[in-house]
């Protein structure tokens, strides 16, 4: 069921100012307002917007509503209320939710769908090309707080910062007092030179670690002053003490560490998942797991969310779980907010944004997009 948040307030309009010299009666006064557009965002509890930051950077430019949407495929119940909602509204915000076809193909006034971030798989950005929707996202935003993360929970496995903590509050101060492990002098192995992954090339170094780089799409020497090591994928499992992944979920990197991937990795060495659960073939981590292949995962996404609690992972002390909280931290969240805010308000005003993601767009004839492109 989708919930317009009760504790969101739209934005409206002052009232119009009348013309000098006009003299109005209380029982004849009229106002005239020029209609605001409308824009709606989707979150939920555990996917919230900074909302505050989202209305202010959009100012007096548009009516914004907050609804409450659940992180999944929506039912088509659920698609006919979003659909509903989308009736008169130029501008879609969405942080929850899946959105399909279906809704953008019904939604006839939608000017612009803009991203929580930088992952697009959410939305049919094929079904918004057709229907001349312009989809921004927001490149580089999550940077530093999912980096921080990778290198967080690294941390936690190798010094088994959860097992400590729990066995002290059981009061058992001495089982928590085991050995872990120091990063110092270790390989990192980066799958992904992106914003993420090249943040966490540096703070790899600041550890004084070795950094080795997997990413076909980067020229070795566009990254050498990084230093980082590039080599090819299986140089790249074959050396590193930790495979730490920073790819985009694509049809290329769907399930791309599997069992063969799993094998090539050193029996000592941990695998880190900080980007999208669907990129590690999940029951062939929980088998190398098992029967020590690698010895040890830090996951914070999944292939199903959140996890079923029958899911093996979670009785593994070998493991290190956070429920996808990459991007989750208040400056992430308000620079996400501005930055979306920002295109939105381009596109309302007939500029062109400044993250487009269907640049395709630009080639179909007649379309909003291809009209006011620089």
């Amino acid at each position: 069921m989708l919930i317009a948040n009760s504790d969101r307030r739209m934005v409206f309009a002052g009232a119009e100012k009348m013309p000098q010299g006009s003299t109005v009666t209380k029982s004849h006064m009229t106002t005239h307002r020029k209609e605001k557009s409308k824009v709606i965002v989707t979150e939920s509890s555990d996917l919230p917007v900074d909302i505050e930051s989202f209305k202010n950077t959009l100012g007096g430019l548009a009516e914004v509503k907050s609804i409450e949407v659940p992180m999944r495929q929506l039912s088509s119940s659920e698609e006919d209320e979003l659909i509903r909602e989308l009736a008169d509204v130029e501008a879609l915000f969405v942080r929850s939710g899946i959105i399909g076809k279906r809704v953008i193909d019904s939604s006839r006034k939608l000017k612009v769908i803009a991203i929580h971030g930088v992952g697009v798989e959410q939305v049919d950005v094929s079904a918004a090309t057709e229907n001349g929707i312009m989809v921004t996202n927001v490149p580089g935003g999550n940077a530093e707080a999912v980096a921080e993360l990778a290198i967080g929970i690294i941390l936690a496995l190798w010094r088994k910062i959860p097992l400590a903590d729990r066995k002290v509050r059981e009061e058992k101060w001495s089982e928590g007092k085991s050995s872990g492990i120091e990063l110092k002098g270790k390989t990192l192995g980066i799958i992904g030179l992106g914003h993420i992954g090249s943040r966490v090339v540096e703070l790899g170094r600041a550890f004084d670690m070795n950094v080795l780089g997997y990413d076909p799409y980067v020229a070795p020497a566009g990254v050498g002053s990084m230093g980082v090591q590039i080599v090819d994928l299986e140089t790249l499992l074959k050396e590193s003490d930790i495979v730490s992944i920073h790819v985009p979920l694509t049809e290329q990197t769907r399930q791309m560490i599997g069992e063969k991937e799993l094998r090539l990795m050193k029996q000592t060495s941990i695998l880190v998942n900080t980007a999208r659960g669907a990129i590690v073939d999940e029951k062939e981590l929980c088998s190398a797991l098992e029967n020590s292949v690698i010895a040890g995962a830090a996951l914070d996404t999944f292939e199903e969310e959140p996890l079923d609690p029958s899911n093996p992972l979670l009785k593994m002390d070998k493991v290190v779980i956070t429920p996808h909280i990459g991007g989750s931290t208040r400056e992430c969240l308000t620079f996400i907010a501005v930055v979306a805010a920002k295109d939105i308000a381009k596109v309302l005003r007939g500029e062109f944004p400044e993250n487009l993601v269907n640049r395709d767009i630009l080639t179909k004839r007649g379309t909003r997009a291809a009209a006011i492109a620089p």
